[in-house]
């Protein structure tokens, strides 16, 4: 299966956009860009999904107005061919096909009031949202089953069946049963006429316990095969460590039938509660795994009845490690979400997550989603792992994802394509004819221009550009066009660009022609950004930030993923505001 695009419509900052994504199932997807662009939205839109429809809360509307009503439509393709799926404020198809949880971050500001001697003071805190595994815990039913009256009922023979009770402890094995077998069959005439007919002849028969079971066994399985439901339920219960033969199986299968026929509704309510505890017991051992010791015997960290729900409720954040409260409240939600995948297609998504964490609690992070993806794998299932960053991860040093499984999507199309002109040029920077001249008057500021265009059309460059002047030119011709938000510029000329206009102008704050040859003379922008603040002059910190820019952009080229990355930092508002900001200096 892959999921081919996803349509967005009315969800908070999104009118209307398709994401054409072609999503991998059993691999981190992660979905790339800009801060402001709407990842924050594409999430809220799923996590509003609901079973029959989309419920947006009031704030979520686009552009405020509850009459913009939210539509998410998912293409898909799989064995069948492809497929589309739609859900809005009145229906929801997505769910028919996918299981969808998102995670995001938990921290929320809280403001209390306080009245001090008639002064009312607001105290501020950062506190993480408590987070709720069981939204309602179901009433406390209990199976009726005891082995005693269980045999009485049966009938002479009754002392041949075991004591099942730990049938009635499993919660995956009455999973099966209760979604896979249909016990109103069995007060269906047919069905529990010749069930009765068998158990008259099992009472009838006299011996040991082994050897009523062995007649059994011999003469009577290929009449129990025949009554598919009740063969159905046996298979089951065959399954169980506690039941070692067919005809064991058996005789559970006629106990576990009086027991839901006499408790009617409350068969399903007792079963729900052994789901209850499974679930309970599950969050409970596994967050107390991922726990620092010290840290749980400060806070006791664990779930928690309250009310009608199973929560847990975290120390205050000024009381935890930002890095134990993010990696602790996202494993939370990571083994929140796999309990409740139940569907073969899962969609899990993650957002203001991946960005935030330290380097430790990053390759954490990166485990726990690596082992939920092989886990769900083993299962056979189509599991969607996706990934909401405004970080490259092909460029983010602490990424340990194998990337040949990454799938890559950029949600906003940048401009990532380079002149290979200028990428050849930076390959063959090295080149002992040209190294020297490029390095100074083309790579950074010089005032006066060099002409090297021989050499250049040797290592077929072009010709022009030979001319430091004529290079200038064209960096800040692609400039112009970015700072005019066209689309078409070159990303890596714009890093010379840059590099080149912070150097022009600290040269310019420089008026001994001494302290401007030596500026001139040292290598490297931040080498020289140091040297003015030496010798007493202001240096701006958006030179030294733009380093982001103008820096190993313009080292570390290989292909153009590497422009693409340049391309992405370049989109980023706050980027362009400070490029566009050098620029406007005279």
């Amino acid at each position: 299966m892959k999921i081919k695009n996803i349509k967005i419509i009315n969800v908070k900052g999104i009118a209307n956009r398709t994401f054409d994504l072609n999503l991998i199932p059993n691999k981190p997807n992660i979905l790339v860009a800009p801060n402001g662009f709407g990842k924050s939205s594409f999430s809220i839109g799923f996590d509003s999904l609901k079973r029959n429809k989309i419920e947006l809360d009031e704030k979520n509307y686009h552009l405020n107005d509850s009459n913009n009503k939210p539509v998410i439509e998912m293409t898909i393709e799989d064995i069948s061919g492809i497929k589309n799926l739609l859900a809005n404020d009145t229906t929801n198809i997505i769910s028919n096909e996918f299981d969808v949880f998102v995670i995001n971050s938990q921290l929320m500001a809280k403001a209390k009031k306080m009245n001090i001697s008639g002064n009312i003071i607001v105290k501020s805190s950062l506190e993480i949202s408590p987070i709720t595994l069981i939204k309602t815990i179901p009433s406390k039913v209990l199976f009726s089953y005891n082995v005693t009256k269980a045999r009485q009922a049966f009938g002479t023979n009754g002392f041949i069946l075991s004591n099942i009770i730990s049938v009635f402890k499993s919660a995956s094995l009455l999973h099966s049963i209760i979604n896979e077998v249909n016990f109103s069959k069995f007060v269906q005439v047919k069905t529990s006429r010749t069930l009765s007919i068998l158990k008259d002849e099992i009472n009838e028969k006299t011996g040991t316990k082994k050897q009523i079971k062995s007649w059994i066994e011999e003469y009577k399985k290929a009449e129990f095969e025949d009554i598919s439901e009740f063969n159905k339920l046996a298979k089951i219960l065959r399954n169980f460590d506690g039941i070692s033969t067919d005809t064991e199986s058996y005789l559970a299968a006629f106990q576990v039938i009086e027991t839901a026929l006499s408790m009617k509704a409350n068969f399903q309510k007792a079963a729900n509660y052994v789901f209850y505890l499974d679930e309970k017991d599950y969050f409970t051992t596994s967050i107390n795994d991922f726990i620092p010791a010290n840290v749980q015997k400060r806070f006791d960290i664990k779930p928690k009845v309250s009310g009608s729900s199973l929560v847990i409720e975290w120390p205050k954040a000024h009381e935890i490690s930002n890095g134990q409260r993010d990696i602790l409240s996202f494993i939370a939600l990571l083994m929140k979400a796999k309990r409740s995948f139940k569907k073969q297609n899962c969609i899990l998504i993650i957002d203001e997550v991946f960005d935030y964490l330290d380097d430790a609690n990053l390759i954490a992070f990166q485990y726990f989603v690596t082992n939920m993806i092989e886990d769900m794998k083993s299962k056979g299932k189509n599991f969607f792992p996706i990934l909401m960053t405004h970080l490259d991860p092909l460029f983010f040093h602490n990424n340990c994802f194998n990337k040949h499984k990454l799938k890559v999507a950029y949600l906003k199309e940048t401009p990532y394509q380079s002149s290979q002109h200028i990428i050849n040029l930076i390959k063959k920077r090295g080149d002992s004819t040209i190294q020297q001249d490029v390095d100074k008057h083309h790579f950074h500021y010089y005032p006066t221009p060099v002409s090297i265009e021989n050499e250049f059309v040797a290592l077929g460059l072009p010709k022009a550009w030979g001319c430091s002047e004529k290079f200038h030119e064209f960096i800040n011709f692609e400039v112009e066009k970015y700072l005019e938000d066209k689309k078409d510029y070159d990303p890596l000329a714009i890093c010379f660009g840059v590099r080149v206009k912070v150097e022009e102008l600290i040269y310019d704050q420089i008026k001994d022609s001494e302290k401007r040859q030596e500026f001139l003379d040292l290598h490297g922008t931040k080498k020289k950004l140091e040297y003015c603040e030496k010798i007493r002059h202001s240096v701006p910190d958006t030179f030294y930030l733009l380093g982001i820019i103008y820096n190993d952009e313009l080292h570390r080229h290989k292909d153009d993923d590497n422009v693409r990355a340049v391309a992405n930092k370049l989109e980023n508002f706050v980027i362009k505001k400070m490029i566009s900001g050098i620029f406007s200096k005279t």
